[in-house]
């Protein structure tokens, strides 16, 4: 728990967004525009999912602790709207967001394999993944210095 004069370390987004743009964005480009398969694209995905995000992950979680309390047991509730919260109350979207993407390139994976998104059986899809990637480069570049 934070305690008066102490202060609250920021998730690192500005790395995270960095990263983001340099290595994912580039592979869901070419994943859009046919030139990589769903396999390539959670190929490329992976390490910056297991290990950028996977820290900056841990980085709000701890944030979450530090200003809760918490010991990282089920709470009951919503978090509290406290401005002692507020770092990683900000940073909570971002996490959702990853691991919802995480979850659609799975999905894609599984109905398309090595298999471009030409392929796909709901083209839907093509636009939903180009949304969430746009929209989760919004989302950290809102919360980047």
């Amino acid at each position: 728990m934070t305690t008066a004069g102490s202060t609250l370390a920021s998730p690192d987004i500005n790395t995270l967004l960095s990263e983001y743009r340099k290595v994912f964005v580039p592979a869901a480009i070419d994943y859009l525009e046919e030139k990589i398969s769903a396999n390539e694209l959670r190929e490329r995905w992976r390490p910056y999912y297991d290990q950028t995000f996977y820290r900056y992950d841990l980085s709000v979680e701890q944030a979450w602790r530090q200003s809760s309390g918490s010991e990282g047991r089920l709470e009951s509730g919503e978090p509290q709207a406290d401005p002692v919260h507020a770092v990683p109350l900000m940073h909570f979207p971002v996490s959702i967001a990853h691991n919802n993407l995480d979850r659609l390139i799975m999905v894609l994976v599984a109905e398309l394999g090595d298999q471009t998104v030409a392929k796909t059986a709901i083209p839907a899809r093509k636009v939903d993944f180009a949304h969430v990637v746009d929209r989760l480069d919004a989302l950290m570049a809102s919360l980047a210095d």
